[in-house]
């Protein structure tokens, strides 16, 4: 599974392997250039770490508890409980940043894939945090003296009034994460494929992802303090969207990102009749569009068995699923496909009268799931059961089986709704994404923990969010 058909382009075809540099990762670089206070504090701590046998894995984990003990102080609303969570976080972004310093020149396909699980772990758990503290103390979600000055304007009733509506803006929130971090990983898929395919010149056209956020969270962290979760909320989603319409223009030819769709088996299935020939974008704008519409009518109003209509018009983005996605914006395809999963998913969760924070935890459990594969397909560390053989190259990823594809939650939360069951289907739902989420991690990316990572070709590797 590791052999190349192209120099820096995997057999599954898809951006990958260590010839798809143009030289030295622009990322790394500028992680040696780093001479701020709290870039010596990290080589302090990487020297500190690397002194007593410690990996960047090891700090990667440092990372993410220190943000989960943030987000376990957040959710108490007091002076005292947000400093403490603000001083959590630095810390949290301090052992992020060295983490990357330490593994800048011996990255492995495990440490990359920890340091962005983690990052975004760690988002995800604060975002969980703020809201919590809104419901444990029965507030507003506008706190401190900014916040005190805006309870009668329209974030008062941003999402929806009391606890319930904060847990809403905290759901859109993890959905604009989640698409933000899966563009990012396609950008990169696509600078990195282009690099190999055209040249550096043409890859440099590509606009790359992110530069590293990892001190968002701590300016969020101020920003609940002065103003309260509702607000802070507000500019997570204002931030997202515009990220978002900048990497829309992007145009990413050769981007190769096929293994980063999530498909299920029957996605595979029904792919496998049309053979590839049939573009992935179409299809799947129809399909979102009439997820979108049918959402934004309300889920709830849709009786019986009309609850899956918004699954099966997406359906129709199966029908793209063997098709290579080297066009100017298939990298889109795999955001846009787990846009429409995220919306379903938490419409229905909504509508189902599902506890917010049990759809919370449900979506943030698929948004892992969705990074976890796409950092399999990239670095070719699949296990067979993952793998489409077509008995001619490329050897493509293939059917999520244990995780069921997007269209295979979309249908099982469906079916649950139909039989008014959504309420228990999604805690059981949540927790058996969460329990694969660790075996497979346990099972697969130990296992290749001395393999060699893909960096990105002039960016930071998307997800890498510290």
């Amino acid at each position: 599974m590791t052999s190349h058909t192209t120099p820096g382009i995997t057999e599954w075809g898809v951006a990958g392997g260590p010839d798809a540099q143009e030289g030295p990762d622009a990322h790394e670089q500028g992680v040696a250039r780093d001479t701020s206070i709290v870039g010596a504090v990290a080589r302090d701590v990487a020297t500190w770490a690397a002194q007593r046998g410690l990996t960047p894995v090891a700090l990667s984990g440092f990372s993410l508890s220190f943000a989960v003990i943030a987000a376990a102080w957040l959710t108490g609303i007091s002076f005292r409980a947000e400093a403490t969570a603000f001083v959590a976080l630095v810390a949290s972004f301090v052992s992020g940043r060295a983490a990357r310093w330490y593994g800048a020149n011996r990255m492995t396909a495990t440490a990359d894939w920890a340091q962005g699980a983690c990052a975004l772990l760690a988002e995800l758990a604060v975002y969980a945090g703020i809201a919590g503290g809104v419901s444990a103390n029965a507030g507003t979600g506008l706190t401190g003296p900014v916040g005190n000055q805006l309870k009668d304007s329209f974030l008062a009733t941003l999402g929806g009034a009391g606890a319930n509506g904060v847990w809403r803006l905290a759901v859109t929130a993890a959905i604009l994460l989640a698409v933000r971090e899966m563009a990012n990983i396609c950008v990169t898929a696509a600078k990195v494929r282009t690099t190999v395919l055209e040249g550096p010149e043409a890859a440099r056209k590509i606009l790359a992802p992110s530069p590293p956020s990892g001190i968002r969270l701590v300016l969020l962290c101020l920003v609940v303090m002065l103003a309260g979760a509702r607000t802070a909320f507000a500019l997570v989603l204002l931030l997202g969207v515009l990220a978002l319409l900048v990497r829309i223009g992007v145009v990413g030819r050769n981007s190769g990102v096929i293994g980063y769709r999530g498909d299920g088996p029957l996605s595979v299935w029904i792919g496998s009749f049309v053979g590839g020939r049939l573009p992935p974008v179409p299809p799947l704008i129809v399909g979102l569009l009439v997820t979108g519409v049918l959402t934004w009518l309300g889920l709830g109003n849709l009786p019986g068995i009309l609850v899956f209509t918004p699954a099966e018009a997406m359906l129709l983005a199966a029908l793209g699923c063997w098709h290579p996605h080297d066009r100017a914006r298939d990298w889109l395809v795999p955001p846009l496909i787990q846009t429409g999963e995220y919306v379903f998913l938490a419409a229905l969760g909504f509508a189902g009268r599902v506890p917010a924070p049990v759809t919370f935890a449900l979506l943030a459990a698929v948004a892992i799931r969705h990074f976890d594969l796409a950092y399999r397909a990239r670095d070719q560390v699949s296990p067979d059961w993952f793998i489409r053989r077509t008995g001619r190259p490329p050897v493509l990823p293939g059917a999520d089986w244990r995780g069921l594809g997007w269209e295979g939650r979309m249908i099982v939360a469906g079916i649950a709704a139909a039989a008014g069951i959504l309420p228990y289907a999604y805690p059981v739902f949540a927790v058996y994404m969460w329990l694969l989420l660790f075996r497979d991690a346990l099972t697969g990316w130990a296992a290749v923990s001395a393999t060699t990572a893909v960096p990105a070709a002039g960016a930071e590797p998307a997800g890498t969010a510290r």
